[in-house]
């Protein structure tokens, strides 16, 4: 059992989310590698669980030969949203000024910050040199606060806030729920939940488990959902699913 750590040549892992599953992996037993180049994980195996920034941890799954889907906003959680978002370009968005006040984000991983668009000047060093990005567009929701709910196997492991008023939680029936219909979601994934100015818990985005930030989940429960997603996706065994017998 071995997991590649993406860190400096020093050794040191790359931010907190590296050193969180650093120290997960190690607690559970596992080798860990520090690697700070490519290279270093080309001749990594399938079941090796690769942590780093989101680009890194993809061009791997490409050169094995797996892919990754687009899980922003699942079909099974439509309803949970409580506002229209739809899909569109950087072009497409500045040209259409009846839209705005508009919330755009990339649909390419981190390709650009996600803002709210009054007018052409705030998309201005949002795109990439003779291209058009393209974008999910969204109406405008005032969020007041804003959690991540960590799944791994369809299980709730914790929530934790990220942004926003630590008094204002989530309902956790709604969040229950949603997690509930999409029961056939990645092994491990998080939902990031919002509570409205007016009192709505509503669903933000689902991020995938592959590359996820960790915003104070304990160590091995992060290590153990960064491996079952890592598993899933190359069709190798978890070797983390100590407690698939329970389940």
């Amino acid at each position: 059992m071995k997991a590649y750590i993406q860190s400096y040549p020093d050794g040191m892992p790359h931010n907190h989310n590296f050193a969180s599953a650093w120290y997960g992996f190690q607690e559970m037993g596992w080798e860990t590698v520090a690697f700070s180049d490519y290279a270093q994980i080309q001749d990594s195996r399938p079941e090796d669980v690769i942590v780093g920034y989101v680009g890194i941890v993809q061009h791997r799954l490409k050169d094995l030969g797996h892919v990754y889907p687009d899980l922003d906003y699942p079909e099974e959680l439509q309803a949970f949203l409580g506002r229209k978002i739809w899909a569109s370009t950087l072009n497409a968005v500045s040209c259409a000024p009846e839209t705005w006040p508009v919330f755009v984000k990339s649909r390419l991983d981190k390709a650009f910050t996600g803002t709210v668009v009054q007018s052409p000047a705030d998309l201005v060093g949002g795109g990439l040199q003779g291209g058009d990005l393209e974008a999910w567009c969204s109406e405008v929701v005032d969020f007041v606060s804003e959690w991540r709910v960590y799944v791994r196997y369809g299980r709730i492991l914790d929530m934790k806030r990220y942004r926003g008023d630590w008094r204002l939680m989530p309902d956790p029936a709604v969040v229950e729920q949603a997690v509930r219909e999409y029961a056939e979601g990645p092994a491990g994934y998080a939902a990031d939940f919002g509570v409205t100015a007016d009192g709505r818990t509503l669903l933000i985005e689902i991020n995938d488990g592959y590359a996820l930030g960790n915003y104070g989940l304990q160590e091995i429960l992060y290590a153990k959902l960064l491996s079952a997603r890592w598993a899933e996706l190359t069709e190798t065994e978890d070797e983390c699913d100590f407690d698939r017998v329970y389940r």
